[in-house]
């Protein structure tokens, strides 16, 4: 019999997929099982707690990454996509807009969450990024470790993928 859930996690070639509030640990099937966090999928259960993925349904986009050699998949099915900087450690502006470019390709509303608002050296990075705001990209500042709030709203209700370069704070703010 095939259950139905949401891929939530995946390392290798296993995916954490939950169904009904539980999470089941999943493999694909097939030597290269193409499967993204957010997939909607059919699965088999195989044991307690284990399963074998059967069929991904059709994604609404697909954000990932590639080059000649492999591809790279973040996240699918997204509402947005959140590219987290931070004066500390500093701004990876080459990374912004490779994920900003990425997020357009793909289809996804892409916003710019300023982390670490608290830092005196954020003001300069804020007035940095004004440029984006002005092609359109939301600039939220906030701070993880005081106050989130202001990325609330932004995330209500939506299918969300953080990423950013290590040391933004993307695991502080989750």
């Amino acid at each position: 019999m095939l259950n139905s859930g949401r891929v939530v996690a995946t390392f290798g070639k296993h995916s954490l997929v939950e169904a009904d509030g539980v999470i089941v640990d999943c493999v694909g099937r097939g030597r290269k099982a193409d499967i993204a966090c957010g997939d909607a999928v059919e699965f088999e259960l195989t044991g307690p707690g284990q399963g074998v993925i059967e069929r991904v349904a059709p994604r609404r986009n697909l954000l990932y990454r590639s080059d000649p050699f492999k591809t790279k998949y973040f996240a699918a099915n997204l509402d947005q996509v959140l590219v987290v900087s931070a004066a500390e450690p500093g701004l990876n502006e080459n990374l912004l807009n490779r994920c900003l470019v990425a997020a357009q390709a793909a289809g996804i509303p892409a916003a710019i969450v300023l982390n670490k608002a608290d830092l005196a050296q954020t003001a300069a990075l804020h007035e940095h990024l004004k440029g984006y705001q002005a092609i359109g990209y939301p600039v939220i500042p906030v701070s993880a470790r005081h106050d989130v709030r202001p990325l609330l709203p932004l995330l209500a209700g939506k299918t969300s993928v953080l990423i950013g370069p290590s040391g933004v704070g993307k695991s502080t703010l989750v």
